[in-house]
């Protein structure tokens, strides 16, 4: 008997430092959620899964300024992450966290397996002593000096004023962030490490098997261009505090890119003890990530190297798609500084379907996107509004003013023929990963709607009395009805609030993609409103209090 295929969406865990911003969601987050809907509306046994990723070293230093444990910080900061998150529509199977007692039991599992398996090896290194505090500096805990800038700030693995990595040893009159000393030493430090030089073999091997399942070209190149330049064991643990404590190394947690990836699993298990090792051990487990292109290595290369050296039978990731940026232009976007347009104050301006809308129509899936105030005007304005939400509206509109009853109705052939050539071609874009096209192909069946509507006036056949204007009004009114519908439909994935408020009027609740094959069935009783409206003027100037000179 041969198992029914079980799909896992996974989108890169968001950092519970701060709030993402706009470029954040649209680099993984929105894309997945939008391509699980489609999956959702498709009836396919999937699960999208995503969560906090809690530990790392900024998170400590945020804490240590704020006063309060790193704990506590990303626990809070997780929570906040969740409900905005949720606010913007994304239908999460779970959304977890990295820093719970389910990833830790996989974490080490993983690392016993890596372990035995002869994968992990034992590197030295020189990092930064606090003399003063008695303790081992991470990269962020020592600033000092930029040697190539002069720039006073720099951190102990970049300077923010030329862009230039760094490590602490190269830094000028170094200080510990915590105390301001400059007693600082320099101490050898035993490590471990990811063999990822012995596991070369098989990670190319799993690159070559599955890199042309719908892998992004970047993930593609990216992954075989570390390959050839040849990979190198790279450090899983590290002298610091917050973190999943090493077995048998005092001082020492996991690195964060070691735990994080592990989340994916975790989370699910986190989600259900019952149900998680049906959907990660199962053969016919298709695994889908989508990520932002700064994370590719890790999920190319260390991750699979991960689960192929443990030898524990999780599933390998069947599609990476890595999104590449979506610039801000003229528009306040950061993270680390906690100021500019994040999800949370964009919520506070626009409902969540107008941003998703605009995000997806301007993913970044080939090359870097510009985002503008004027552009996300105009898209609202002219693509949403004017043209989805204007053609949907109208047909409504008119099919309730002519008073007559559209009750198990069937679809000619025009509607059909018209329906299939862009519901076949949306259903393509996603088989492909292409969402920004999935969504012109809505688009594309809206605007082919408002031209019928132009040319055959369907407003003037409805008060007239011909009797062959009356058919041909029919004939009009019920082909616009389906396409109106389908239109609605389509953009479930993408604006699901609009979406749903639409359906409504064709007694649709929970949107399958079967629902186009139904007949026709209008609730009379509804009041009809708006999809979408134009952005106000108040609403143009709070988006421009975000915008740069």
């Amino acid at each position: 008997m041969v198992d029914e295929e079980k799909i896992i969406i996974t989108s890169a865990l968001p950092y519970a430092e701060a709030l993402p911003h706009l470029g954040n969601l649209a680099g993984s987050i929105l894309p997945a959620d939008i391509y699980y809907k489609h999956l959702v509306m498709q009836g396919e046994d999937a699960i999208y899964i995503c969560g906090s990723d809690q530990h790392g070293t900024p998170i400590e230093l945020q804490a240590f300024k704020r006063k309060e444990s790193p704990e506590e910080l990303a626990e809070r900061v997780h929570l906040q992450i969740k409900e905005q998150l949720e606010r913007f529509g994304c239908t999460f199977t779970f959304y977890g966290k990295t820093h719970s007692a389910e990833n830790k039991e996989i974490v080490y599992e993983v690392f016993e397996g890596l372990k035995s398996n002869g994968y992990i090896s034992k590197i030295e290194s020189e990092q930064a002593y606090c003399n003063v505090d008695q303790r081992f500096l991470s990269d962020r805990f020592i600033e000092g000096t930029c040697p190539y800038c002069g720039a006073k700030d720099a951190r102990g693995d970049q300077c923010d004023t030329c862009g230039r990595l760094l490590n602490p040893k190269e830094l000028i009159e170094p200080h510990c962030v915590i105390c301001g000393s400059t007693d600082i030493s320099f101490v050898r430090t035993e490590d471990l490490a990811l063999d990822l030089k012995k596991l070369s073999p098989k990670i190319s091997e799993f690159i070559e098997r599955n890199s042309g399942k719908n892998w992004s070209k970047n993930a593609v190149n990216k992954s075989t261009s570390y390959i050839k330049q040849g990979l190198e064991p790279r450090a899983i643990t590290r002298s610091m505090k917050w973190g999943f404590e090493v077995p048998g190394m005092p001082g020492k947690v996991f690195y964060v890119w070691f735990d994080a990836p592990l989340g994916y699993i975790g989370i699910t298990k986190e989600w259900s003890k019952e149900k998680w090792a049906s959907y990660w051990k199962a053969r016919s487990t298709r695994l889908v990530q989508f990520m932002g292109k700064d994370n590719i290595e890790f999920h190319t290369l260390m991750w699979p190297g991960m689960l192929i050296g443990s030898n524990l039978g999780f599933v390998l990731p069947t599609t990476i798609f890595a999104y590449e940026f979506l610039n801000s232009r003229n528009v306040k976007f950061s993270k680390s500084k906690g100021v500019g347009l994040n999800i949370q104050s964009a919520l506070e301006i626009l409902p969540a379907d107008y941003w998703r809308f605009a995000l997806a129509y301007l993913l970044p899936e080939t090359s870097d996107s510009e985002f503008s105030i004027a552009l996300l005007i105009e898209i609202v304005d002219k693509v949403m509004n004017g043209n989805i939400g204007n053609f949907v509206h109208r047909v409504l509109s008119i099919a309730k003013q002519s008073g007559l009853q559209f009750q198990n109705v069937k679809a000619d052939d025009s509607a059909e023929k018209e329906i299939g050539k862009h519901l076949e071609s949306y259903n393509l874009h996603f088989e492909k990963i292409r969402i920004r096209e999935a969504l012109r192909d809505v688009i594309a069946l809206a605007s082919k709607g408002n031209e019928i509507m132009s040319v055959k006036e369907p407003w003037k056949l409805a008060k007239s009395k011909i009797d062959e204007e009356k058919q041909e009004f029919l004939s009009t009114i019920t082909e616009l009805l389906f396409m109106a519908r389908a239109c609605a439909l389509m953009l479930w994935p993408f604006s699901p609030r609009a979406s749903e408020h639409a359906l409504c009027y064709f007694g649709i609740s929970s949107p399958k993609l079967s629902d186009l094959e139904k007949p026709l069935a209008l609730d009379e009783s509804l009041e009809l409103k708006p999809m979408f409206n134009k952005i106000t003027e108040t609403e143009k100037a709070k988006l421009e209090k975000f915008s740069t000179p």
